[in-house]
């Protein structure tokens, strides 16, 4: 019968006293599909708790090492752990405190290493992360895909959990004040390369805060999983100075940059190893004579130094190409960049260059369009 509570024996089943809820279904929690974006204190607190409740499929991603100085907030890590990836190990300890949980991990940058594909496999995502960049980053990604994220931000004993879901309300970045977007541009130099020792400003915590605002980001993942009602567009707000806790609600903002969504996607059977070439005969396949690839980012087509008429094909995502090499090597001033997003049957030097190769991931997504027809393809071969 519908809201019958099955009583298990709590001696001998793992989640006996969890099926005491009367909304609680350990199937859908099973079958579930999370991503976790961020290893770090936040992250670590969101993967115990994930771990616990045996949330069945769990994907992090994480670009950093460990340092002594995590050990006084991340539950997953040990003192022997200095200088090993993060993801790695937490996804090991994962298994430790939960033999049921398929857990996978990827050590790299959300912003730059991770393909759409991943973001539209998942039921949520966790942004667990310290900077606006990969907060931009996901927001887009979940929003191509139409899939909810739940945000997390601590500073010492404050904190804010905020709940995305495309379609319903305010995004991200309609949060996003002038400041915002003037930090942002700070993270790029004046030719828009990055600077390879520009390191983002560390928020002091402590791990009760991390682990209170933990806690409610996988308390809205299972109000999602289970198909509750859960305000969209809106921020929790704790004060752990007062005790105080209120709910925001953020302004949506017409017109906003993040709110494109990509459809239909339609997965073909290759990986990041394509060809620029290849890709244009499937896309013309799809959308005929004259289709052509738009990328979601920028590529640097080649760099020129106007003074020593020095030149050099680089096709390289602009997010991938140091400050270093974008600099004249005689004169050692930054070179003017040449910046396509649009690839065509007439860009010869590109055709049998390798998605790879230009920096582009696994499981990408990239738009054909033909006059006003598109579609969306996915590179599905790494599955």
């Amino acid at each position: 019968m519908e809201g019958t509570i099955i009583i298990q024996d709590v001696e001998k089943e793992r989640y006996a006293s969890l099926s005491f809820i009367p909304w609680w279904d350990q199937e859908k929690i099973r079958k579930s599909k999370v991503m976790v974006v961020g290893a770090g204190a936040l992250g670590n607190e969101v993967l115990k708790n994930l771990a616990l409740i045996g949330l069945g499929n769990i994907f992090i991603i994480d670009y950093d090492q460990i340092v002594n100085a995590d050990l006084t907030r991340s539950v997953l890590y040990r003192q022997e752990d200095e200088g090993k990836d993060k993801a790695f190990i937490a996804t090991e300890r994962v298994r430790q405190i939960n033999p049921d949980v398929n857990v996978q991990c990827f050590h790299g940058d959300v912003v730059w290493d991770i393909g759409l594909g991943f973001f539209r496999r998942m039921d949520v995502v966790i942004g667990c992360v310290d900077n606006r960049e990969a907060r931009l980053a996901i927001n887009q990604a979940c929003w191509k895909v139409n899939k909810p994220w739940i945000d997390g931000g601590i500073d010492v004993l404050n904190g804010v959990v905020s709940v995305f879901i495309p379609g319903q309300g305010a995004c991200y970045e309609c949060t996003l004040t002038e400041m915002d977007y003037n930090i942002l541009g700070a993270k790029y130099s004046c030719p828009l390369l990055r600077y390879q020792d520009l390191i983002s400003g560390k928020v002091p915590t402590t791990p009760t805060t991390a682990a209170i605002i933990a806690g409610l980001q996988v308390q809205e993942t299972l109000k999602l999983i289970h198909q509750m009602d859960v305000p969209s567009g809106k921020g929790i707000i704790f004060n752990g100075f007062t005790y105080e806790s209120y709910l925001v609600e953020y302004a949506e903002k017409k017109n906003c940059l993040s709110h494109e969504q990509y459809q239909p996607i339609i997965e073909i059977n290759h990986n990041s190893s394509i060809t620029f070439g290849q890709l244009l005969t499937i896309a013309e396949g799809y959308l005929g004579e004259g289709a052509v690839l738009e990328l979601d980012r920028d590529i640097i087509w080649k760099i020129e130094c106007k003074e020593c008429e020095y030149q050099k094909l680089l096709l390289q995502v602009s997010g991938k190409v140091t400050f270093e090499q974008g600099r004249c090597p005689k004169c050692n001033q930054p070179c003017h960049l040449e910046m396509r997003h649009i690839i065509t049957r007439n860009d010869r030097e590109s055709l049998d260059l390798t998605l790879a190769q230009a920096g582009l991931p696994d499981l990408y997504v990239i738009a054909v369009k033909r006059d006003k027809e598109v579609c969306y393809l996915e590179l599905s071969g790494v599955l």
